[in-house]
């Protein structure tokens, strides 16, 4: 007996440590400190990284305007007609809009949410307009049966050229409606007018960019490549700075690039859209 309560004394062995001590529990709680600074550093860092993330695509959205617009413009060799008022109208709509847009990400930016929400106001009612003129602007076009810059060639099928033009006003109004809806939840209401921005107003400058150059415009499927960067960023963005993947971000872009499919392949070349086109320009 007396052997197997030593034995048993020797297997039961129970180290203690004292936290509060100058070893082991100093080591302890400096490691704790420590995870902890760096927990706080990396979440102080996500809403620095995600405004310059909005600024950044804000920036994006009118550089690319600039590329696709300003070539034709600049060069008139290829262009088919000279500026209407209607177009250099709608132009303008256009660009204020993006302006906005950029204005609204760097007043988040610099923390002036009151500011944001009164020019918000006022983009809710700048969004009618530009649908309006866009939709104008593009049944005159197809209407006319050629683009004043020569750089989209609808020469042989006018109203298929109809298709894109009205399908990304879908895309704009729906998104916009929706961002407006949520205008109360941030997080979905900021991806959603992203999502307005990229994926209803992006698709007509790199159009123009890509018809505008030869080498581009012998393979027209190209353009998918800068129009799913535009969608997807946003998931990316999620994924690298969240760690996670917002489901605004994923499937609103998944939603924008199956209908930009759609109406290319599936809605464009058929007799009903044709029928339906042709009301419309009648």
């Amino acid at each position: 007996m007396p052997q197997t309560s030593c034995a048993r004394r020797r297997e039961l062995v129970f180290v203690k440590f004292d936290v509060h001590s100058p070893g082991i529990g100093g080591n302890l709680r400096r490691m704790q400190d420590q995870g902890t600074v760096v927990g706080l550093a990396n979440v102080a860092r996500r809403p620095l990284v995600g405004r310059w993330f909005y600024i950044g695509m804000a920036l994006a959205t009118i550089i690319t305007v600039v590329v696709g617009f300003a070539p034709s413009l600049v060069n008139t060799a290829g262009r088919k007609a000279p500026l209407t008022p209607l177009v250099a109208t709608h132009g303008i709509v256009y660009v204020a809009w993006l302006f906005v847009f950029l204005a609204q990400t760097t007043l988040l930016a610099t923390q002036r949410i009151s500011a944001h929400r009164r020019l918000g106001t006022a983009a809710v009612l700048l969004a009618p307009l530009l649908m309006g003129l866009g939709y104008v602007t593009a049944v005159a076009m197809a209407r006319r049966g050629f683009d004043l810059s020569g750089d989209i060639h609808i020469e042989a099928d006018p109203l298929l050229g109809l298709v894109n033009p009205l399908g990304d006003l879908v895309t704009f109004g729906s998104l916009v409606s929706g961002g407006f809806w949520y205008r109360q939840r941030g997080d979905i209401h900021k991806r959603l007018m992203l999502l307005a921005t990229v994926g209803g107003l992006m698709p007509a400058p790199l159009a123009h960019l890509i018809g505008h150059y030869p080498s581009l415009n012998a393979m027209p499927p190209i353009i998918v490549v800068p129009i799913a960067i535009f969608l997807f960023a946003s998931a990316a963005y999620d994924r690298v700075s969240l760690r996670r993947i917002h489901p605004v971000s994923l499937w609103g872009a998944v939603a924008i690039f199956v209908w930009d499919l759609l109406l290319n392949i599936v809605i464009g070349p058929s007799a009903a859209w044709h029928h339906f086109a042709r009301w419309v320009v009648r």
